[in-house]
């Protein structure tokens, strides 16, 4: 119930401080460019984005406050304190507590992970999924998915992890909770910027571009979104080369143009077979 409570709490954080980190992400795409989209793309990207969280929260909202009501408790209890308590000294504590935090976040990467390559491999996940590969001016304001996606992992990625690991650990640092928060923004930025050889832990926008890439030699590569830990030890990740910036989008799905076609495209029975 506790650890339901701090997630709520964290997924509200996380909601309401979203312009900030997106607003510093535009400036580095506007600063350092690497793609020139335009300011009509951004936008519309920042208008579906907007709705998608207040639909999101909405859901999640919901879902954790029927979950806690029925009461069930985790199969396993881990408590990842005495990484960050071992040692008096801060920087030991730090990253004890940054330890302890990134061991968390693996756990529920894994069931991400798998769930993102559910998406490409079934018709019916697809076709929601293919809203956000159908990006063609992909953008950290323009990096929405459609807003389905989070409601499908309440059943394929809350409820797992919530029902077998009930995770205990000490503070989590601000300056891990801020990385976490921009990183999945900053993974489809179109900027010169990136994270060198921390992209082989974290994903950064080069490695996340090959994702969404056209070309064939990169399709079904690098799922993970918060960790490349998984991509590495399942045989997806690619790393790309240096100058190695392919256009995105899907041949046969434009982006969505309209406030309809963000909302409803994907029911539309066999638009996206």
């Amino acid at each position: 119930m506790e650890n339901l409570l701090q997630l709520l709490d964290f997924v509200e954080e996380y909601t309401d401080r979203i312009l900030p980190v997106a607003f510093l992400l535009l400036t580095a795409e506007i600063i350092f460019p690497k793609s020139r989209y335009t300011y009509v793309s951004k936008l519309r990207g920042a208008i579906f984005c907007m709705t998608n969280i207040l639909i999101t929260k909405a859901s999640l909202t919901l879902f954790y406050w029927l979950w806690a009501g029925i009461g069930i408790k985790p199969l396993f209890a881990i408590d990842l304190t005495f990484l960050s308590k071992f040692s008096d000294a801060w920087p030991l504590h730090l990253l004890g507590a940054i330890a302890a935090s990134f061991l968390v976040l693996q756990v529920s990467e894994f069931f991400y992970y798998w769930f993102h390559r559910l998406q490409h491999s079934n018709s019916f996940f697809w076709r929601f999924h293919a809203e956000h590969h159908s990006l063609e001016e992909m953008s950290a304001f323009n990096s929405n998915h459609h807003f389905s996606e989070e409601i499908f992992r309440i059943p394929f990625l809350i409820i797992p992890v919530s029902l077998l690991f009930d995770f205990k650990q000490d503070y989590v640092p601000w300056i891990w909770v801020f990385f976490v928060r921009w990183q999945g923004y900053f993974e489809h930025s179109s900027t010169r910027l990136n994270l060198g050889w921390v992209r082989y832990v974290f994903p950064d926008n080069r490695f996340h571009r090959i994702h969404h890439s056209v070309e064939r030699q990169h399709f079904n590569k690098n799922f993970g979104s918060g960790s490349a830990i998984w991509d590495i030890l399942f045989g997806t990740a690619y790393y790309p080369k240096a100058k190695e910036w392919p256009d995105v989008g899907l041949p046969n799905i434009r982006e969505p143009q309209n406030f309809t076609e963000f909302l409803v495209r994907p029911f539309r029975r066999g638009r996206h077979s």
